[in-house]
Parts: structure tokens; sequence; C-alpha cells
């Protein structure tokens, strides 16, 4: 432990040394140029204690990339490098994929490398040893010399699907220290994702809708079973308990609020839907949360995948109108023009009442008559010819930023018609027209279900 608390403390110490060096190291560098040495195998250029630099900069023309910093005085206390230094497979069961890592000697000696597995730390969920093959086995490295190692995980038929981890060290430097600095120390930090493809799609990963207490609501989960046998669904609602709810307006349903209907059985190759209808307290306010636990029946469906979220906004009609004030220069008619959006982030908010305003225009003279003169909406659409993305498989890789849902909202009646269109967000606007004069004006906004508006004002010529 105190060895452990050193190398931190060295690595801090090394980081700090670092940035004062990059902020007032001079613009050319005197040292002279170390001797290369000409075998193909050797590094490119090493780099100097008095020129630390992204080494990715150094030594790209070998073919290696390591985006972080690693002056000369780091490769003293730590000489050897991997490159890469993380690597993600996605592996079927009863299946294998290999990588190549490339090991770099910066230090001054020969250096034996045997590598071997061993578990990462902090984390629960370590893959078997015997699941890699190393080759080779062992290997001698000389200074400024690079050495491959091919890397095969074989994942075994039974293997549960899941996220696993594990370390491969190739030097003998302590485990817990390496893996804090992927790539360094002779540590590559190695993540494999067991996965089928789901036998069964959810189209719905998460129900969002905008509702008014006191009110029922019923929505749809359409799922397709796409495997060539019955699968057994038994569909349940789960309350939130996040313990991150407690810090904002955020409130969890109630089981007794809602109700589910759907067969328990789903035929090869059909389609089923699941109907969740949800009654709404009459002293709700904020969000509502809950999730509909799919409970799919088959060993394609991870825990993630067939639990569908639930959020509910409770809409609350403003006591007060939006009140705002702006000065007229001249006598030209008064535009104006109010615009609402409808975030409904895929086609999941299921609201299908469209926002309204009333207005109301003062000046000197008391109320203005003001007259709609036009009103419409428009959205965006995705169009996919891609089968849909399953939301098991989107947070196995959330990791990689590659997150993305497709969701239906309750209209839609075409079961294939969301394989193709995405409908995005709704932008409703209305514009009224009322007669200018000069001085200072008052408007006031009353909305009517929407969360959100923006207004433009503009005197002069209509066109």
């Amino acid at each position: 432990m105190k060895k452990y608390f050193a190398f931190m403390s060295i690595g801090l110490l090394l980081l700090s040394m670092t940035a004062i060096t990059v902020a007032i190291a001079a613009p050319e560098n005197t040292a002279a140029e170390p001797e290369l040495i000409a075998e193909p195998v050797l590094i490119a250029e090493p780099i100097l204690i008095s020129e630390p630099a992204l080494i990715a900069e150094k030594i790209s023309a070998d073919g290696y990339y390591q985006d972080m910093l690693y002056p000369e005085i780091e490769k003293e206390i730590v000489p050897l490098l991997v490159d890469p230094g993380y690597s993600y497979l996605r592996i079927k069961p009863g299946e294998s994929d290999e990588m190549t890592v490339v090991l770099f000697n910066h230090g001054k000696e020969p250096l034996t490398l045997e590598p071997y597995v061993a578990p990462k730390v902090f984390s629960d969920n370590m893959f078997d040893e015997d699941w890699v093959t190393i080759s080779p086995a062992k290997a001698e490295l000389n200074n400024g010399e690079k050495q491959e190692f091919t890397i095969k995980v074989s994942v075994p038929e039974d293997a549960a699907l899941d996220n696993y981890d594990a370390n491969v060290f190739f030097s003998d430097l302590e485990g817990d220290v390496s893996a804090l600095y992927p790539g360094y120390n002779g540590a590559l930090e190695l993540s494999v994702n067991v996965w089928l493809p789901p036998n069964v799609q959810v189209f719905n990963s998460y129900i969002n809708d905008r509702v008014e207490a006191g009110s029922e609501y019923e929505y749809v989960i359409k799922l397709k079973n796409v495997a060539d046998k019955a699968i057994s669904i038994n569909p349940e609602f789960e309350v939130s308990e996040d313990d991150w709810y407690g810090y904002s307006a955020q409130a969890s349903l109630d089981e007794k609020d809602v109700t589910i209907t759907a067969p328990s059985v789903i035929k090869a190759g059909e389609k089923a839907t699941v109907t969740v209808k949800v009654r709404i307290p009459v002293d709700a306010e904020g969000n509502l949360n809950g999730r509909i636990n799919l409970n799919i029946d088959d060993r394609t469906m991870n825990e993630w995948s067939q639990k569908v979220s639930m959020n509910l906004d409770v809409w609350q009609q403003p006591e007060e109108p939006f009140t705002t004030s702006f000065v007229a220069r001249t006598d030209d008619p008064v535009t104006l023009k109010i615009i609402s959006r409808d975030y409904n982030y895929g086609d999941s908010s299921t609201s299908s009442t469209a926002p309204s305003f009333d207005i109301v225009l003062k000046n000197a003279d008391g109320q203005v008559k003001s007259v709609l003169i036009s009103s419409g909406h428009s959205s965006t659409v995705s169009l996919s010819q891609q089968s849909p993305i399953y939301y098991g498989i989107a947070m196995d890789e959330a990791r990689d930023g590659a997150m993305s849902d497709i969701s239906v909202s309750k209209e839609s009646e075409d079961g294939e018609q969301f394989n193709v269109y995405q409908q995005g967000s709704t932008t409703y606007t209305e514009v009224y027209l009322a007669d200018g004069a000069v001085g200072e004006w008052t408007l006031e906004i009353m909305p009517h279900n929407t969360e959100n508006f923006e207004y433009s004002v503009n005197i002069g010529p209509v066109d």
C-alpha cells in the first residue's frame, strides 16, 4: 500500500513538472540529438527530458499512437510502453477474436517479457484467464526495440452475456500501480463484451410524455420475435429507486397507478403489443418516473435491453403570463412571432396537443387588437434502412458514445414504419399582427401546453 501511494505521488509530481516545462520551455531545443540506431525495429526518435511532448508526435512514423504525455524522465522510472494501452472486443459465445499490441523498451536495460492476465482494479466482472492466449509466451526486448504480441480471446459457448474486464501485464511492476496508467508500465487494459443478437426487437426504449395531474394516459410498447421459437414475456412495473431523484423535482410513479396488459407468449416471427395505462395523481407535481421490465425469457436479452424507462412531465399551467416591454420608434405595424419546440427525442414524446398562446399587446392608448395571421409546424424526420438499434447493445456501447435509442409514439399504427421513419423534434409557430404606434409597449404571453417558447418583435412594413 505504501508503494502504491509512493507511485501515485511520483506520478502527480511528474505531471506537474511536465506542465511547468511546457509553459517555460524555450522555442528552440539546443540539446544535441541522440544518435539513432538504424535497425528497422528500433524507435525512430527518443524524446529528450528537456522536450516533453506527445509521444504520438515523436514516433508516429512507426505506426504507433499513444495520446498521453511521456517525457524522458518517466521512461527512466517505467521504461516499458504498450500500444494500444486499451482494447475493447465484442465476441459472441463460442467464438474468438484477437488483437495485436506493440511493446516499446525505452529503458537502458534489456527486458524479459512474460505476459499474463490479472484482475482489473475496481472491476467486479473478471473473465477467466483461460479465455486468453498470448503469443509469444516470452520475449527478450533490448533497449530501443519493439516487440509485437498477439492476444486471442476465446469465449466459451456457455459464457454469460455481459461486459468483462481484465489487465494484461508484460512487466514485473506491481499490478495495482500499472493498472492506473493503461499503456504505461507494461499494462494493457482489456474489455470484452460477450453478446448475442437479441431475439426480441424492442422498438420503444423509453416513454416520454407531458401529462396533466388527475388525467389518464395509454402507451404501447411494440415487440417482435425474430427467433425461430416462441418466447415468453411477463411485463411488470418497477419503481424507480435511483438516489439522484432525491436531489430534484422527480419522483417515482406508484405501482397502483400503472396497469399493464400483454400476451404471455410471442410466437416465432410474430409481433406483440404491451399496453401501459397510467393514472396521474391529482396532486402530482414535477416529473414522474418508472420502468417497465418486460421480463423476456430469452438468453439473448440482457437486463437493460428489456427495460423501458418512463419519464412523465406533469404540466402545470402558469397563473400569470410572461410580461415584457419594448419601444417602437415608428408607427409601422407590429409583427409578433412566437416559436415553441417539442423535443420528443426520436418520436418518444406522445403528447398530441399542440401548444397555443394568449397574446395581449398594450401601448399608451390601452390594449391593441392583435390578429393571428399565420400558424404552422415543422419537424425533423430521419430515414434509416437499417434494423432497429437494440437498446441493450446501445447500453453496452455507451462507453464509446455510441448509445442510440429508437422509440415509437402511441399514434403509430404501422408496425413496420418505425424501421424507416424516425420523427425528431417538432417546431410550432404563430405570427400575430397589430397596428403600430410610436412609444412604449407592453407584451403579455400566456403559454398553453408547452415547456418553452421564444418570441421576436418586428416593427416595420409587412412583407
